[in-house]
């Protein structure tokens, strides 16, 4: 278990010294807020891509999107309020592609409700939809788009397509920008531990959500 985490713990170096860990982020070529990320450390490369929203206000259609099976919206919409990192979002996701596309060991229907189930200490899929995943009163969007050699998205295309079906304001996939969004409260209860107070160093915080998700990896 410790050496899953010392790897998490490098995953974190890696996204700022991009080239040196699990992880290449790749800088969007135009102005979009699309972020791209090379899962490098597996088999076969696997970009992320990934985009985060304020200010939503159709979380309720999105989320029935998802439940009918719509594979426009084949993406793991998040509810941005549970993360806490960037790091806390590619550990899972890097989970659910070792998982469901690796290892062909998928819990859920495919990769991106896998990535939702992989962001959960607990093994309960219920559970973790329900926490992490978006619900029709989600405020702020993570969405995540995985690509790969046999199922390729273009960047530009997630772009284009989730300004149209997302209403809200696109924000940076920054450290700074999602602890701005993260609420707290929710991440103590879901992971059970301490709520963060003023005087808290966040990198702590991240170590122990971290933690809970290697914990239920090897568990």
């Amino acid at each position: 278990m410790m050496a899953m985490l010392g790897k998490l713990c490098d995953t974190m170096q890696s996204l700022q010294c991009p080239t040196s860990g699990k992880y290449i982020y790749m800088y969007p070529a135009n102005p979009t807020m699309i972020h791209t990320f090379v899962l490098e450390n597996i088999s076969q490369p696997h970009e992320i891509h990934i985009a985060l929203f304020k200010d939503v206000s159709n979380a309720a259609f999105l989320r029935d999107q998802l439940l009918a099976g719509n594979e426009a919206f084949e993406y793991a919409f998040i509810d941005a309020a549970t993360v806490v990192s960037i790091a806390h979002a590619l550990a899972a996701a890097h989970q659910a592609v070792h998982s469901s596309i690796l290892l062909q060991k998928t819990r859920t229907r495919n990769v991106h409700s896998e990535i939702v189930f992989s962001l959960s200490p607990t093994n309960n899929i219920s559970e973790a939809f329900r926490r992490f995943g978006v619900s029709p009163t989600t405020s702020t969007l993570l969405c995540i788009k995985v690509s790969t050699a046999t199922k390729p998205f273009l960047t530009d295309d997630i772009w284009n397509h989730l300004q149209e079906v997302v209403d809200g304001t696109p924000v940076a996939f920054t450290n700074d920008e999602i602890s701005s969004l993260t609420e707290w409260s929710k991440v103590a209860k879901n992971y059970k531990i301490l709520r963060p107070t003023q005087t808290t160093d966040l990198k702590e915080v991240e170590l122990q959500v971290l933690g809970k998700l290697v914990m239920r990896a090897v568990g």
